[in-house]
């Protein structure tokens, strides 16, 4: 049985506004990615996930069209529950803002399913020191200090060189986890709980193999 984490991390999909708004909208994005590449479909989607990747590195606080264009990509899933009603953008929207534009990255060339149910990041930076030890030393201590990251803006620089690394070696994750991750971490009372979740993510999927797309598809 799932245990229920405070910050909903834990909680299933449509039990939780965020989540449930990022895993859609990356779940039509991926499904549409993927599609025969001659549909409308897959060319709606490569051009989703093209201008989201535009806006991967910029700071929305400075840049709302950044943030308009990741809420019109989201069609709609994103709730009055989730925006925001002043002049800042709100935790639910700049959590999804990120996600979204790291999925984007995510899944530039993909072949396969990058987006996997219930596996969370630190589960996949797991599994990635896992298949790279011995080839790379760099892995744990660029874990080791995105677990440590001061900021968000040095958290994420980790967090991207990461992703990149996953995408190589056709790794996935939950990214609607990874949104309601990441606006806990914004609050500085409970950041240490998500902090300590993720060093213990990280050491089961350093031992433990995440299942592939193809693996989960034929149990």
């Amino acid at each position: 049985m799932t245990q229920t984490l405070s910050d909903g991390a834990n909680v299933a999909p449509e039990k939780n506004h965020l989540r449930y708004a990022v895993y859609v909208t990356c779940k039509r994005l991926q499904n549409g990615y993927l599609a025969d590449s001659n549909s409308p479909e897959h060319h709606k989607a490569r051009a989703d996930l093209a201008k989201l990747r535009r806006y991967a590195s910029l700071d929305i606080s400075n840049n709302p069209l950044a943030l308009a264009q990741a809420l019109f990509v989201m069609e709609g899933e994103f709730g009055e529950k989730l925006a925001g009603h002043g002049d800042k953008p709100s935790p639910s929207e700049h959590a999804a803002y990120i996600a979204l534009t790291l999925f984007a990255i995510h899944m530039q060339s993909a072949s396969q399913e990058v987006y996997l149910d219930d596996v969370s990041f630190a589960q996949a930076c797991g599994n990635l020191y896992r298949k790279l030890e011995g080839s790379s030393g760099s892995i744990k201590p660029r874990i080791d200090a995105m677990l440590l990251a001061g900021s968000e803006r040095a958290r994420l620089v980790h967090i991207r060189s990461l992703i990149t690394m996953m995408r190589a070696q056709d790794i996935g994750f939950d990214y609607g986890r990874l949104a309601v991750d990441l606006r806990t971490l914004a609050n500085p009372k409970k950041r240490a709980g998500v902090q300590l979740r993720w060093g213990r993510d990280f050491v089961r999927g350093s031992y433990s193999a995440t299942p592939t797309p193809d693996q989960k598809h034929s149990n």
